[in-house]
């Protein structure tokens, strides 16, 4: 028999497993997913150590509020990586990327642009810093 004749002969089931109708009325005999489990698959899960506090915490993302200064601070931080300044965030290493640190750096113009007017004293001031600081490294990097 060949290879398509075996392919042609073999059967395959197809389970219906929503546990709820179209209509939204569920379906008989249907279990949550965490009781549907072999008893195999929760011994495993009772045999591995519980997590632990500093596990946890850490795949948590820190506790930084989501605010005007913390998402300039996001972008020239990626502005710096791309200069070379600080280190690059997957290998460890500065690694130039110039076209990369002028998009982020017009980017941050443009939210400047945006945003006139409606910043308080602190924020304008951080964003006006972070542009010129960013601005002159990147003509000293373009220059070299």
């Amino acid at each position: 028999m060949s290879s398509e004749e075996e392919l042609e002969n073999q059967a395959f089931k197809v389970q219906d497993r929503r546990r709820f109708h179209p209509d939204g009325s569920p379906v008989e005999g249907s279990e949550p997913a965490e009781k549907a489990n072999p008893p195999q698959a929760t011994a495993e899960k009772a045999d591995s150590p519980p997590p632990s506090p500093t596990s946890a915490a850490e795949e948590r993302p820190r506790d930084i509020p989501a605010d005007f200064a913390s998402l300039v601070l996001s972008l020239a931080a990626g502005a710096q990586s791309s200069l070379g300044i600080s280190p690059h965030p997957l290998t460890g290493k500065p690694e130039k990327n110039l076209p990369q640190a002028k998009y982020s750096i017009d980017l941050l113009g443009m939210l400047q642009e945006k945003t006139r007017g409606n910043l308080g004293p602190e924020e304008a001031k951080l964003l006006e810093a972070l542009l010129f600081d960013l601005r002159m490294r990147y003509v000293e990097a373009n220059a070299s």
